[in-house]
């Protein structure tokens, strides 16, 4: 798989930590290099093609005359002014707020080529957390899950809900970046498939409890406006690509997308009913998967407890 090039020119300690914290978290998206002259980048782009080349202001001249880069980021300490042709990033925020800009950059950018799509085996363990009837606490218990587990694993969790109380769950119900979820990702799953990784990288937010996620949608049709083959390309990337153990869907709706999901997910997990209304809702949603050829998924179903604290055994 083809791998995102992104080169750093800048001096000695700076370069050192940027790609200490690149090989860190090790990304299936980028291969790094660092250079700390023009000499040395101008000789590796003689026999190599750079993505992105990332260079501290001071070098933004002469670094524009390199051939074989498709993109370069001014690194600004806040003195470099700004030029039109260069995008500009300040330098001293965490190594991770840059790469975050980076990939939302690469992401947008078509000059830049994106990866092929290919459905191979996947990496991550898929796990759905889905209540046929309201009330049962299925989104608590999904995120008490990821937080559960993400003490030994790398976690993600992806709010697939039609209403959700998660910007107000955080203590931000105002905050622009609610933009930044899955409104965006279902875009690029129909739009720029090859850039999908890349923009999922921009947009995934790390939570206190030690899991990562992906804010919901803005508006509920774009849940309905996910194809079978969406839905496969979108778990595809996730499984193939970003490096996730654990990849944790809180579903909220029922459509074509969300039964392909449950086809493809490793773990189906439901609430236990409690009372005949629920224990006949639970029989019909089995009964729904049977006549959609999904008897696997029926024994692949986990109940659980959702009751009290929520408690994840």
């Amino acid at each position: 798989m083809k791998r995102m090039l992104l080169a750093v020119l800048a001096d000695d300690i700076y370069s050192g930590r940027f790609s200490d914290y690149i090989n860190h978290h090790k990304s299936m998206l980028i291969d790094l290099v660092t250079f700390t002259s023009i000499k040395s980048a101008e000789e590796y782009v003689r026999h190599n093609r750079i993505d992105i080349l990332l260079v501290s202001g001071g070098m933004a001249d002469e670094a524009g005359k390199l051939n074989n880069i498709k993109k370069i980021i001014i690194l600004s300490d806040g003195s470099y002014t700004i030029q039109q042709e260069y995008p500009v990033i300040f330098m001293y925020q965490p190594a991770g707020h840059i790469l975050k800009e980076i990939l939302a950059q690469v992401a947008e950018d078509d000059s830049i080529p994106g990866m092929s799509l290919m459905h191979t085996s996947k990496q991550a363990e898929l796990i759905v957390v889905y209540s046929p009837y309201g009330g049962s606490g299925a989104s608590t218990y999904a995120r008490n899950l990821c937080a559960g587990m993400s003490g030994s694993n790398n976690v993600l969790y992806i709010n697939l809900e039609i209403f959700d109380s998660f910007a107000e769950f955080e203590g931000n119900p105002d905050s622009h970046e609610y933009i930044c979820g899955m409104s965006e990702v279902v875009y690029y799953i129909k739009q720029k498939k090859d850039k999908l990784a890349f923009k999922l990288a921009s947009i995934i937010k790390h939570h206190k409890d030690g899991y990562n996620y992906i804010l919901p949608v803005e508006d509920y049709s774009d849940l309905y406006s996910i194809s079978q083959e969406d839905m496969e390309c979108f778990t595809d990337v996730l499984g193939r690509e970003m490096m996730y153990e654990k990849v944790v869907f809180d579903v909220g709706y029922i459509h074509v997308s969300s039964l392909k999901l449950f086809q493809v997910c490793d773990l189906l997990i439901l609430p236990e009913a409690s009372g005949q209304l629920q224990e006949n809702k639970q029989h019909s949603f089995e009964k729904l998967l049977i006549r959609n050829g999904m008897d696997k998924v029926v024994q692949n179903i986990k109940y659980v407890a959702m009751k009290g604290r929520w408690a994840v055994n």
